[in-house]
């Protein structure tokens, strides 16, 4: 059983009921307390003129200082590792409590937060990533403004989120208001293609099935692409950027856009963070999973894309388009490695 403490109110009053007279045991009746507490605090006020407790030590540390230097070099190693693992990894022949492997961590200013996750980059992608962005990193948004980005992506009509997290009380997990229901495969997708530019935005286009060079050309590049740059006289004709994926680099869309005289941007590969039209893919899953109700069906989801596409708009794009240099200068300063965008 815990010990109740002496509010500084009783305190005082046990000195004062001394000081009248009354002994230990007599004012531990009269209070509810051993006559050992009694005296302990009147010995302690004798000595100190105070009643407050002392500052005290606290639990001795188990681990040295030189200890946690080691644990913070096995974390800078591993920092996916769970608490139980560094703990074995520290210091195997210590008997340590994961209490104690957490509280090093905070005392580190860590703690446990999102993963951000990209592409995997081998040192060939980062040569190439810096290359190109060393080619343009003088580029103005005059050159930047003609530059038409485009990108295919594909929205799951049921999206579970990894990261969802639900309050509840201990032992109702399995209640049903605490279980998030899925489907598989997210109950079916619909992929999109667009294309945005920092003074324009094409329509969107849905993608039925796999996506192949054929359908590429007769249904993006034919109607949308084509028609859009032949609007524009040949002196200041855009230029056309898609990535390295195996529909836009067949030889048929290669001569395709050659014989249309659609001039292509060199692509990296691995370089979503490149390309601002990933933003706006973002933006649209949002606005898809707050609408209220919720889509229910395929065709649902695809005339919400279509629909919210529409309300993207010209600021929200130029936004993005205008800070290409800033993307750019990230990828020269991280070597050809990850960024923020």
């Amino acid at each position: 059983m815990a010990r109740r403490r002496l509010s500084e109110a009783i305190r005082w009053q046990i000195i004062g009921m001394h000081a009248t007279g009354a002994s230990f045991k007599a004012i531990g009746r009269q209070l509810g307390y051993h006559y050992t507490v009694i005296s302990r605090l009147v010995r302690k006020h004798r000595q100190t003129g105070a009643v407050k407790d002392r500052p005290q030590s606290g639990r001795p540390r188990v681990t040295s200082e030189r200890e946690d230097r080691a644990f913070l070099r096995i974390i800078r190693r591993e920092p996916f590792s769970t608490s139980t693992v560094l703990k074995r990894a520290w210091l195997p022949n210590r008997h340590l409590s994961t209490r104690t492997v957490r509280n090093r961590l905070k005392a580190a200013g860590m703690a446990a937060r999102r993963v951000i996750k990209r592409p995997r980059l081998t040192d060939d992608h980062k040569r190439r990533r810096l290359a190109w962005c060393l080619a343009r990193q003088r580029w103005n948004l005059r050159t930047w403004r003609r530059i038409h980005w485009s990108d295919e992506s594909r929205f799951l009509l049921h999206v579970t989120d990894g990261r969802l997290r639900v309050w509840r009380h201990r032992n109702t997990a399995y209640t049903p208001r605490n279980i998030k229901q899925t489907v598989p495969f997210g109950g079916g997708s619909v992929m999109v293609w667009g294309c945005i530019s920092h003074d324009c935005k094409l329509d969107l286009v849905t993608v039925r099935g796999n996506l192949t060079g054929d359908q590429y050309m007769r249904h993006v590049l034919e109607p949308v692409v084509v028609t859009h740059f032949d609007n524009r006289p040949l002196a200041t004709r855009p230029v056309y950027m898609d990535d390295n994926a195996r529909p836009h680099r067949s030889r048929a869309v290669v001569d395709y856009l050659q014989n249309n005289a659609v001039t292509t941007l060199p692509w990296p590969a691995m370089s979503p963070d490149l390309n601002p039209l990933e933003h706006v893919w973002d933006i649209l899953g949002r606005r898809i999973q707050a609408l209220q109700p919720p889509v229910q069906t395929l065709r649902e989801l695809e005339a919400a894309l279509h629909r919210e596409w529409l309300q993207v708009t010209r600021e929200q794009i130029r936004r993005l388009t205008g800070g290409m240099r800033r993307r750019v200068d990230a990828v020269i300063r991280a070597r050809g490695g990850f960024t923020r965008y």
